[in-house]
């Protein structure tokens, strides 16, 4: 796939077929995801990938410790988050509203539930770092995550990164094994996208770059 098209064509999937992702092509993304640059060279990922019974029993879980404390996530209304940001994320859901009406759910009913179930996707991938490292390494997590969401759509697979899960950390890092000097910073579910899932239909918005650049030393 050519690359312009790759960054301009990939978009979020919530709606995935139960068609399983076979072992070795999740193992190529990961090797793409693994030759993005890190500081120092130092390569702080670290993934967990979970499929069939183990991710329907994390899932169970996820929902069992959501019901015995129910922890409330709204990121339009963050009393430190500047307005501006508040304003793309109320526009977001207002976007997305028409979609969701097909399946008679609200856009905050439709984004928990689907995202303690990692939106019913066959397979779902972990990033962990150490603990010990510094907050900046979470950039080089972040390019590692792009290169795995391109390569996964280059392959025709969709994707959805969700942070929402780290409410329940301990219940996944029990799942995972993970070691104590390690925290998972973030899941992405991965599948064949379902064509006929009306939500997958859907684009989110940008607002024009010009309001994101500031140009210095260019002549007018």
């Amino acid at each position: 796939m050519d690359l312009h098209d790759a960054l301009r064509g990939r978009k979020t999937i919530r709606g995935y077929l139960k068609q399983p992702v076979p072992q070795s092509v999740i193992r190529e993304i990961l090797i793409d995801a693994h030759w993005a640059p890190s500081s120092s060279n130092q390569q702080p990922w670290h993934f967990h990938v979970l499929t069939a019974r183990p991710l329907d029993d994390l899932c169970r879980k996820i929902g069992e410790a959501r019901h015995q404390q129910l922890k409330a996530y709204d990121p339009s209304k963050g009393s430190t988050i500047p307005s501006r940001y508040v304003d793309r994320t109320k526009r977001l859901f207002k976007e997305l509203r028409p979609v969701l009406s097909a399946l008679g759910d609200g856009h905050r009913t439709f984004i928990e539930s689907g995202s303690y179930r990692f939106y019913d996707a066959p397979a779902v991938i972990f990033l962990s770092m150490s603990r010990h490292l510094p907050k900046s390494r979470l950039m080089d997590i972040g390019m590692a995550v792009q290169n795995l969401m391109l390569s996964a759509h280059a392959r025709g697979l969709g994707t959805c990164a969700i942070a929402l899960t780290l409410l329940y950390a301990e219940v996944i890092d029990a799942a995972l094994a993970i070691d104590r000097d390690h925290e998972v910073v973030l899941s992405i579910a991965l599948g064949y996208p379902d064509d006929h899932f009306p939500v997958n239909s859907f684009r989110s918005s940008r607002d024009d770059v010009s309001g994101f650049i500031v140009w210095q030393g260019f002549e007018a």
